[in-house]
């Protein structure tokens, strides 16, 4: 017999609640009372970084500055500091590095915090917020 899946909880502004469709049935099994142990995943989910990348195309739609989502990807990493700073030996120079947001390298809090600031600085920037853009207000 195999195991079941792991019950998923999300934090949400409301309170806890389930997280993915099997978990919803597996918390109503439990008996009133039942403590459940919980510990956050270290993997982003893949709702908040398609919400990132559908503002990025919408950007890109109402904007000239990039030619791809990516371009602007990188100018907004930089812009909000996840840079590294280090010494090129090839050239002898101290060069600048925008840091990697890829699911292994940046877990959802972090992640959560730069989409948070990549929008408020694009915003200020350009004076309109592209994960807005389209949505009844």
């Amino acid at each position: 017999m195999q195991n079941p899946p792991p019950i998923l909880i999300q934090k949400t502004p409301t309170g806890l609640m389930p997280y993915g469709p099997h978990s919803g049935p597996m918390l109503d099994k439990l008996i009133t009372g039942q403590v459940l142990t919980a510990k956050p995943r270290k993997g982003r989910t893949l709702p908040r970084n398609a919400a990132y990348w559908a503002g990025l195309h919408a950007a890109i739609e109402n904007v000239d500055a990039w030619p791809t989502t990516s371009h602007l990807h990188q100018d907004l990493k930089r812009l909000c500091g996840y840079v590294d700073v280090y010494h090129n030996p090839l050239t002898g120079r101290d060069e600048v590095r925008v840091q990697s947001t890829a699911f292994d390298k940046m877990g959802e809090s972090e992640f959560a915090a730069f989409f948070r600031l990549a929008q408020m600085r694009f915003a200020q920037q350009m004076g309109f917020d592209p994960w807005t853009v389209g949505r009844a207000a």
